[in-house]
Order: structure tokens, then sequence, then C-alpha cells
């Protein structure tokens, strides 16, 4: 639902949708009270706290269930909540905070390791990782900015301390022999905020070009049998958006084309 033109458009002007997989939910579980199932969204209020939903809960029973909006996420339910809580004057309609993921190592399990969930996140996603060090540069605190770049990333928050720099990289997971896992490191307070955009785009569309396809995925994965119907579609758009990566013609999410840069 959330890929549909009338729902996107909500979210892009008055929501954050928040999608958990299942590490990160368990990092999160002790501030919302719940792990998102898989598929669901969260939907966060102008000042990022979880909006309530009123449905009945996995097992039947009536209540209050936060954020499991799943798949009802329709036009009537985003602006029934943009009536509700209306962004407010003076106030930043996007935070970086909202978007940043911490930086763990791997959690021991049985026979090994779970993924590092940042680099599980980037892989599921098939987007390239931003790793943001020292003070937030001006940018990161303009909500045009963030409106702008947040959904090109995933976004890592790395030490607190030292220069500022973002450092945009590749995950191992379907990363091809040869290619190097750093796309770019940004010497972000040196940068204009017109500069940074600009490279981080590059960064972006660099990925784009040889990123991961993911209907060969479930082909070749056996328990990806279940999508199988659906996998030449998916192939078909991968290969769409490879074509318009190597043109550089491939605009990141949200962007329409001739649209003036914003800040």
């Amino acid at each position: 639902m959330l890929s549909q033109p009338p729902v996107y458009s909500r979210l892009r002007d008055g929501f954050v949708a928040v999608r958990f997989d299942w590490e990160q939910g368990n990092h999160y579980k002790d501030r919302f009270g719940f792990i998102l199932g898989t598929g669901d969204q969260m939907l966060l209020t102008p000042a990022g706290e979880p909006i309530a939903h009123d449905k009945p809960t996995q097992e039947g029973r009536p209540g209050v269930v936060y954020g499991r909006h799943g798949c009802d996420t329709t036009p009537a339910v985003l602006d029934a909540v943009l009536a509700k809580y209306p962004p407010k004057a003076g106030e930043p309609d996007l935070k970086l905070e909202w978007f940043l993921w911490p930086h763990k190592p791997s959690a021991a399990r049985r026979g090994g390791f779970y993924p590092v969930p940042t680099e599980a996140a980037a892989g599921y996603a098939r987007l390239p990782l931003v790793v943001v060090d020292g003070p937030l540069p001006d940018a990161l605190h303009n909500s045009a900015f963030l409106r702008w770049h947040v959904r090109q990333f995933i976004w890592v928050r790395g030490r607190e301390d030292g220069e500022s720099r973002l450092t945009v990289r590749r995950v191992k997971d379907g990363l091809k022999p040869g290619l190097p896992t750093e796309l770019a490191t940004l010497d972000a307070a040196k940068m204009t905020p017109a500069e940074l955009g600009e490279a981080l785009d590059r960064a972006w569309l660099t990925y784009m070009r040889d990123r991961p396809m993911v209907a060969k995925g479930y082909l070749d994965n056996p328990y990806g049998g279940w999508m199988r119907g659906q996998a030449d579609q998916m192939l078909g758009e991968d290969e769409a958006v490879r074509d318009r990566a190597l043109k550089g013609t491939l605009l990141p999410p949200g962007r329409t084309p001739g649209e003036p840069r914003p800040y």
C-alpha cells in the first residue's frame, strides 16, 4: 500500500512511516511495548510519537494497537490521522533522529551470529548506508534537506565526537566481487548544503547502477518460491531501474522531474 501514489503523496506531505525488521523491533520493544509484525507500519505524529490505531489485535481481542497499520494504511486512514494530528507552525516536520539506526555489533546466537541490524536493513531495502560521525551538519537539521534525501539511504549514527563526516557505503549483502564498499567520504562541515546534497545524489546513483536484483534473490532462495509468480515483474522493474541509473535519469524516491532543489 505504501507504494501507491495516493498513499505515498500523503506520507510525503504529512507523515513518517517506519518499517522495522525483527532485530530493530527488539531494540525498540521497551519504548513501544511491542514488536511490529512483518509488513506492518508505524505512523508517527509530528512530534515523533507513535500513533494509536483502533482495531482488533492479532489474537482477535479488541483494543488499541499502536502503529500496526499494515496493509490497511489507506488514504482514508492517513486523512483521519492528519486531521487529528496536524503539523504545528514552527515545529520541524522531519528530524534525522527518527531515521537513525544504532551502530551496534551482531548479536550472538546458536551456531553463529545474527546479522548486524543496519547491514540487514540495508540489504533488505537494497539501499546504501550513511554513517553519520561527529556533530550533525546544519543540513541534517534542515527539514527540506531531509525530505529531499532521507529516503535514499539507511542512516546510521556513528561516533558523536570528532569531525563531522558522512560515509556512504555498500553492504556486504549482494556485493559483487571487485566493487568498493565505500562510495563516498564527505567532510560535511566544510560543504554547503547544495554541495553535500549533490555528493549524496552521486553516491546513491552509483549504488543504484549495480545494486542487487531482488527477483534473482528469490529465484536463488529455496524459501522464496512463494514469490516466484511475481519474479518476472520484479526482475523487469529492477532492470528498468538499473537502465535509468546507468543513463543518469533515475530520480530518488519522492522527487519529480524538473523539481527544483528546495534548500
